[in-house]
């Protein structure tokens, strides 16, 4: 028999099973806990689901056909989008959370959800973000006035005759102000961090100046601790970056710090080179090490790192810190070390170059040799001298320098460390026009500066050496005009001898301070103890300029700024600085705003006081403010 063709003759029991029927989309758009709402090309409603009349109220037929409104026409590239919308529903105000997209043909689906309690929690925690913030700043505040008060009186005090046990005493004192301060500025910088408000202040750095001024800082406690402390230059570095001079300075100084610290013999180096795109600074110390294990946590909060560490002071913020700062700068942090090898500690980070590093190779056609045991110190003093432009060289024994200096083409500047002077004769005697500058550290510059060269020596450099010292000394100069910026200044005297000041500050151990440190400077100072109080001294007085503290009683030291520049002239062109004792971009902008024109933080720095009054005062003042 011939089967009817209409009959399926396929054997079930070898077939897969059936497909499952197709879900049902209006039984899922019902079923969906969100609203969804369905407009058609003319914006009108033409479906709505079960979410949908529960959250608005009404019947289906109520809303189809009607208007609905939950946003703007779509765009030009008519894609997608997210929006939030207040809107009232049965149970009150809410905010929901659109998601709509537009359908082929014209028309849009709209998903909402209800995210009023989310919207709540992040304005609660937001609230409580910003009364943490202001909490930190009063109580840090308030902590650095009589911290700073502490340190300034301390400061002051070191400069009276003190027994032997009394200056250590005092040190202590010093030292744990000091570190309270540095803590608390951590703490500071951790809050501004974490609610992402440290603000940056770009402009031109010289980043050759920043590592010499953390080096020459550092170098003190160096030499106390028996370290070499010294700092490197690569050719190649710009002449000026555009950064954050105060936050480049806090990590540089951080990591040098910590290097000198942690090293308890040989010592430490650090340079800045250019490295592609960025400027890389790195920090090398002889200290202990740190193994793997303590490297992977070293830049987490209240991390020491290794065991030798561990019996450090303070709440392990440093490092932590240095990574939050690199990272808000766009570059990195790292470590390189091996226990019992030292560390390298680097710092990299894509810096525009604000200027080209300089043309001018001053050591072109010398040659440069630098003998010392130290490995440290010789190393740095000979990359400072190829940055020059010199052909340099160094050694560990002065023997290998004198034949060194035999063989090298005219003109030679030997660089004898201190401990080898007393063969500059012999170096003489195999290169007569060879020039010979001893470098002395610290600890031994003194017998330098008051005459008592060795034989042989012409000249003579402290370590950490500028790149200017170098390039000057290398080829002449005299014992007399190698005396540091320091030493020069402290010849000064009273820099400040015919300036009258305005100090206006409530705070009495404060005021104390600062009126010691201008009258030791020669100023003649007249003290007031509010902000009102200035604004009428500076109307009926003749003052070279003020100084305003920023929190004080009737008128704050910005309200004071701002009335004095309201006064009639001169008074109002009178050079107002503030003194406050926290240092933020917030205070500094604000202050600047009000018509400050400087920024000094407690305790009181003599130098920078100088530095300011000698750049704001008038020409009449000048000859006297140096």
């Amino acid at each position: 028999m011939t089967p009817r063709a209409d009959i399926d003759e396929t054997d079930d029991s070898e077939a897969g099973p059936s497909a499952p029927p197709a879900p049902d989309i209006g039984a899922v758009v019902e079923a969906m806990a969100e609203i969804v709402l369905v407009r058609d090309g003319q914006g009108r409603v033409s479906h709505v689901n079960r979410s949908f009349l529960e959250a608005f109220g009404g019947t289906r037929s109520d809303w189809v056909g009607r208007w609905f409104a939950v946003a703007p026409a779509f765009g030009e590239d008519g894609g997608a989008r997210r929006y939030d919308a207040a809107m009232r529903m049965r149970s009150g105000p809410a905010f929901i959370e659109w998601s709509e997209t537009p359908l082929p043909g014209g028309g849009a689906v709209a998903v909402g959800r209800d995210v009023s309690e989310e919207r709540r929690a992040r304005a609660e925690e937001s609230e409580a973000a910003r009364g943490k913030s202001v909490f930190f700043a009063a109580v840090t505040h308030e902590l650095r006035t009589p911290l700073s008060g502490a340190l300034g009186a301390a400061r002051l005090l070191e400069e009276t005759g003190l027994a032997p046990d009394q200056a250590a005493y005092l040190d202590a004192v010093t030292s744990s102000a000091g570190h309270a301060l540095a803590l608390i500025d951590d703490i500071l910088d951790l809050t501004r961090l974490e609610a992402g408000k440290l603000e940056l202040r770009e402009e031109a750095v010289d980043p050759r100046a920043l590592v010499e001024d953390v080096a020459e800082i550092l170098a003190p406690r160096a030499a106390e601790s028996g370290l070499s402390l010294a700092h490197a230059i690569g050719e190649e570095t710009p002449g000026a970056v555009i950064a954050d001079p105060a936050r480049l300075r806090q990590v540089l100084f951080n990591l040098a710090g910590n290097a000198v610290k942690f090293t308890a013999e040989g010592g430490v180096l650090i340079a800045v080179d250019r490295e592609g795109e960025s400027l890389r600074f790195s920090v090398r110390d002889t200290g202990p090490g740190i193994s793997k294990t303590d490297q992977s946590k070293l830049f987490e909060y209240f991390e020491r790192g290794s065991a030798e560490r561990s019996n450090a002071p303070g709440a392990g913020l440093g490092l932590a810190m240095v990574r939050r700062l690199a990272e808000a700068m766009g570059g990195a942090v790292g470590v390189q070390s091996e226990p019992g090898r030292g560390a390298l500690f680097w710092f990299s980070a894509p810096l525009a170059e604000a200027a080209p590093a300089p043309a001018a190779r001053p050591l072109a056609a010398r040659t440069v040799i630098v003998a010392s045991a130290d490995m440290i110190a010789r190393e740095a003093v000979r990359r400072q001298a190829a940055a020059l432009g010199a052909k340099a060289f160094d050694t560990p024994d002065a023997a290998q320098a004198a034949r060194l200096a035999e063989e090298a083409p005219a003109p030679v500047t030997v660089v004898l460390d201190a401990a080898l002077c007393s063969q500059a004769p012999e170096i003489k005697a195999s290169a007569p026009d060879a020039r010979i500058v001893a470098l002395a550290d610290p600890r031994t510059k003194d017998r330098f500066a008051k005459g008592e060269r060795p034989e042989g020596v012409d000249g003579w450099l402290v370590a950490p050496v500028r790149l200017a010292s170098l390039a000057q000394y290398a080829a002449s100069g005299s014992a007399e005009a190698e005396a540091s910026d320091a030493q020069a200044r402290a010849a000064a005297g009273r820099p400040l001898a015919g300036l009258k000041i305005l100090l206006a500050e409530d705070d009495p151990v404060n005021s104390m301070i600062a009126r010691t440190v201008l009258t030791k400077l020669g100023a003649d100072p007249t003290h007031v103890e509010n902000g009102r109080a200035a604004v009428e001294a500076v109307s009926g007085g003749d003052f070279d300029a003020a100084l305003l503290d920023l929190r004080m009683p009737e008128l704050d030291g910005k309200a004071a700024a701002r009335a004095i520049r309201a006064l009639a002239y001169p008074a109002a062109a009178l050079p107002l600085i503030a003194l406050t004792a926290n240092a933020t971009e917030a205070d500094r902008a604000e202050c600047l705003a009000a018509g400050m024109d400087a920024f000094l933080t407690k305790p009181l720095d003599p130098e920078a006081l100088v530095d300011r009054l000698a750049r704001l005062c008038g020409e009449r003042n000048r000859a006297n403010v140096g």
